[in-house]
């Protein structure tokens, strides 16, 4: 499957321009850091419970010069949660990109939190 626009929900276009208004970091780099943030939960995100009433995005833009990197990414994740790349691929990159704004939403309130999401204490 191949996708050039994706769209994610109200909500997600709300928080993420708050969290833009917080940190200071463009969209897509919130976006880039929200999807992998997303993939890094064990648990198969339902795209069902994201609307797609928000912001249109140009996956290039928004993937940048490491866009076969991040469908890499999103390839193996379906691939390793048993979906099926043709028909879930799309809805899995949005509902990782929506789930992973609304993870960080309440995670971050200044550009020094960012990094904490991402170092494990575990």
């Amino acid at each position: 499957m191949s996708f050039n626009r994706i769209r994610i929900s109200q909500d997600t276009t709300r928080r993420l321009q708050m969290l833009k208004g917080k940190t200071g970091l463009t969209p897509n780099i919130l976006l880039r850091l929200a999807f992998c943030y997303s993939l890094n939960d064990p648990k198969i995100p339902n795209p069902r419970d994201y609307d797609q009433d928000g912001q249109e995005l140009n996956r290039f833009t928004l993937t940048g010069e490491w866009d076969m990197f991040f469908l890499a990414l999103m390839r193996e994740r379906c691939i390793a949660d048993g979906l099926d790349l043709e028909r879930d691929l799309l809805p899995q990159f949005r509902a990782h990109l929506n789930r992973g704004v609304f993870s960080m939403y309440g995670r971050v309130r200044e550009i020094s939190d960012i990094q904490n999401l991402f170092v494990s204490n575990k």
